[in-house]
């Protein structure tokens, strides 16, 4: 019969049990502590270790003081940051930072963010930019490094959105519309991604961009996009927030029988998997991260060595993922 217990959390004596050693050889090896123990012995604590899924108590090690190995990402909303991007960014710093020997642990929402002053890292990633005086609120409430998650997201977020309308004004289009999100979470960000293009366009002395507002409704959508072009039928290129408005604004010309690229050109931002599979395939806009998160990780390990580390900022070198919608 089944035991409803939860299973027992295996414990340094496991190691020292199975690997034929003592417990305070377990711990030499495991804390990386240099006591003349053989290659041979080190390796076979090692391979026990891992064998048997051997995670050191955290509260334990501080107490013997150990320095903790937690690196705390906060993000009550992203600040800002469009989620899919920021969601890739600490996916991947929390895999670089593991080959450190370092964890990660995600919070998200206003009450997490509570929860966490109960935690014990060794450094804290907040994604309020350090110009928000909610940056320096959190910074006060930890006697570690606080660090922004995404410093330059501003100009990050709009740099993607001066591409997408440098894109169809070299494409020859010279009407064009911002399609905006109806989430309120996504405002900040995609009305600095709006600004952006507008500043596109206005630098060429082109005109107005109209505003096309898309809700998760796929008929609200039809509806928005005939209107939109009813009222404003000069417009000929449509820059989406990001490829999730992108495929709405793309499912609205379907229900429509519209053309694209003919009546209309979509064009989106992130890089969805999803985007290449939209009927037409979507273009859209991606920029490259991994340089950024490599910069980011060294800054964490610089903190956490009492050093200064490197000057960190997002790229702002957006590219064009060319496909059919434009």
């Amino acid at each position: 019969m089944a035991s409803d217990s939860p299973p027992r959390r295996v414990t340094s004596a496991d190691v020292a049990r199975v690997a034929g050693v003592s417990r305070t050889t377990v711990s030499f090896v495991l804390n990386g502590e240099d006591r003349r123990i053989s290659t041979e012995t080190r390796a076979r604590v090692l391979a026990v270790a891992d064998e048997l899924g051997f995670v050191p108590f955290a509260p334990a090690r501080l107490l013997r003081g150990a320095a903790s190995r937690l690196v705390l990402v906060i993000t009550p909303e992203l600040a800002g940051a469009p989620h899919e991007v920021g969601a890739r960014i600490v996916s991947r710093l929390g895999e670089r930072l593991a080959a450190d020997g370092l964890d990660v642990i995600w919070q998200f929402g206003r009450a997490a963010a509570r929860a966490a002053l109960d935690l014990t890292p060794c450094v804290v990633l907040a994604s309020p930019d350090e110009s928000d005086p909610a940056f320096f609120a959190l910074a006060k409430k930890f006697d570690v490094p606080v660090l922004p998650m995404f410093p330059g997201v501003t100009d990050f977020v709009g740099s993607a959105g001066g591409a997408q309308a440098t894109y169809l004004l070299e494409q020859g289009h010279r009407a064009l519309a911002f399609a905006a999100p109806d989430d309120p979470a996504l405002r900040e960000a995609s009305d600095i991604r709006e600004l952006a293009v507008r500043e596109a366009v206005g630098s060429r002395g082109i005109g107005a961009v109209q505003r096309l507002t898309m809700s998760a409704s796929r008929d609200n959508g039809a509806v928005a996009l005939d209107d939109l072009l009813t009222r404003h039928p000069e417009v000929t290129g449509i820059c989406a927030f990001d490829d999730q408005v992108a495929l709405q604004v793309l499912a609205a010309a379907h229900d429509l029988r519209m053309d694209v690229p003919g009546r209309i050109a979509v064009i989106g931002v992130d890089d969805l998997p999803a985007a290449s599979f939209a009927i037409p395939a979507l273009t859209t806009v991606a920029t490259a991260i991994d340089e950024f998160v490599e910069d980011l990780a060294k800054l964490v390990r610089a903190r956490i060595e009492g050093s200064v580390g490197p000057v960190v900022r997002l790229p702002l070198t957006p590219h064009i993922v060319r496909r059919n919608s434009a």
